[in-house]
Order: structure tokens, then sequence, then C-alpha cells
């Protein structure tokens, strides 16, 4: 980055762009163009990142310019998002219920300490929640160093899961609701002594 990034006006709607790697990337969510207290908002964010930048602590994923919406941190909700529709995969899913029921954005470490303090609370145990982190990183990887967390993991054999019994059904159930195509309807056949029957 040679410059500190600046304010564009995208059709009324106000960005910041930031300058990397050669091509251009934006920080959208932040009001219109003509409100003056969506620029000034802009401007802190503009200034925030150049400073970052320059002391070497800038986050080239920009999810931590990014503005809430509602007190939510869309950027790395919409992440994991894609990370959960791209694989199917229940960790995934889990971590990203896990995140949007903790509501509040996970923007520096002390932010990720304060997560991982109310995951230990509700609780879930300690290798559940490194296997929230690693979604986390593994959706966030321009910004990975922020959710490593180094918690006391018990030995277990190769037999057990990552989740409980609990959150497995409380992930399948979501799964039932929100992916169809995880339940697919059993195909039939027709018993001359039982009638329709469902095939394994």
């Amino acid at each position: 980055m040679r410059k500190a990034p600046s304010l564009r006006n995208n059709n009324g709607a106000l960005q910041v762009r930031v300058r990397l790697g050669g091509r251009d990337v934006f920080i959208n969510r932040l009001g219109r163009w003509e409100d003056p207290v969506a620029v000034a908002r802009a401007q802190a964010i503009s200034a925030q990142i150049w400073s970052d930048y320059q002391e070497g602590t800038f986050d080239r994923s920009l999810l931590r310019y990014t503005p809430l919406v509602k007190g939510q941190q869309v950027g790395l909700l919409e992440a994991m998002q894609a990370l959960a529709d791209s694989t199917h995969n229940a960790r995934c899913i889990h971590a990203l219920r896990v995140v949007k029921g903790y509501g509040k954005p996970l923007r520096n470490r002390s932010d990720v300490e304060d997560f991982v303090r109310w995951m230990q609370a509700k609780p879930l145990a300690n290798r559940t929640i490194a296997g929230i982190l690693q979604v986390c990183r593994n959706a966030n990887p321009s910004n990975r160093q922020l959710f490593t967390y180094r918690l006391p993991l018990k030995q277990r054999s190769v037999q057990s899961d990552v989740l409980s019994i609990e959150e497995i059904g409380l992930v399948l159930r979501d799964m039932k609701e929100h992916e169809s195509w995880f339940y697919r309807p059993r195909p039939l056949a027709w018993c001359k002594s039982r009638g329709p029957i469902a095939l394994d």
C-alpha cells in the first residue's frame, strides 16, 4: 500500500477504496455520499487502515474495518456462510450458528478472548471451541492469527467426535429446517402384504 485509502462515490453510495497488491478492494455499507456523518465515519476508517499499515497491524481481509450491521460483523458471517455452503460441513454450520448466537464483533484479540470465555460459560468443550476458531480461521485466511488461541485439550480416542451428542442433534435439526438437500425422501416400493414401504 503506497498511500492511504480514499473515499469513493459509487452511484451515491459511499465506499472506502484500498489499493492492495495492484488491485482495488472496497469497504461498503458506509452510508450515502451526501451524508456528512457517513463521510466522517469513512474518513476515520481510512485513517485507521493507514495507521495500522504503518504500524504493521493491518488486517488484509478488511474485516476489522467493515462497519457493523445491527451489531453484527456481517463480513465475517458472510465468509463463514460461504464456507458452510461450499463444504456442507456440520462443523462449519455449527460454528456459524455459534458466532451468530454470540452476536458481537470479533475484530481484535480482546474480542476473541471474550468470545472464548462466552463459549466456555455455555459450556462448550475446549475441543469444540478449538474447532469453531479453526472455522473462523479458514473463513478469514488473511487474518488467521486473530483466531489462534491455545486451549488445553484432553487426549481423545480416534472414535470420539468434535461435537457432543446434543450439538450434533442441534446441527441436524437446523439442517433439516434450512438444508433440505440433506434430507432427501427415501424411494418407495410396493409390497403386496404391507403396501408401500421405504427403501433403505
